[in-house]
């Protein structure tokens, strides 16, 4: 039994991580693996441009694998509307939540989906611009929720501090 759980171990630690919830700790803007598949790594990075106009959101994704990669996703409410990813979670530097604008109606979103294949090293940018923030230094996360080779992941960068001036 023992020589079956070590080999299998860190498929199931990588499994948790797919479908947890938002990382908590300090912010840094840094790539992390969140494949459960060796052979197949989709990391992501975040990076976000505070601006008047609002904050732009980009989610990079990369296929670090030695194959193709076929990634599949479809809109989703997210930060008050429906968009593509990347979906976008706000938080106070101390960790309080910061709610989206909602439009009082229920949302459901049209039926967009798409579907890209990543050569082996390529990379996927997604931007989502959020509306203008007050004043503050906020933390922010951004993933990618879809079907990568046919399974379903989420794959989430760490999360980044965005200051708004």
């Amino acid at each position: 039994m023992r020589r079956l759980l070590l080999p299998v171990l860190p498929f199931l630690l990588g499994s948790c991580a797919l479908l947890g919830g938002l990382p908590t700790g300090r912010a840094e803007p840094a790539p992390v693996t969140a494949s459960a598949e060796a052979a197949a790594p989709l990391t992501a990075q975040a990076g976000a441009m505070p601006s008047p106009q609002g904050v732009t959101v980009t989610l990079t994704l990369r296929n670090g694998s030695g194959q193709p990669l076929g990634l599949r996703y479809a809109a989703q409410v997210n930060w008050g509307s429906c968009g593509l990813p990347p979906y976008v979670a706000l938080a106070q530097v101390d960790g309080t939540p910061v709610s989206a604008p909602t439009s009082g109606e229920r949302l459901t979103c049209p039926e967009l989906q798409f579907t890209r294949t990543l050569a082996p090293g390529e990379t996927l940018s997604l931007k989502r611009t959020l509306p203008p923030l007050a004043p503050g230094t906020y933390t922010l996360t951004a993933w990618f929720d879809g079907t990568a080779g046919g399974e379903p992941v989420r794959v989430q960068a760490m999360p980044v501090i965005v200051e708004v001036k």
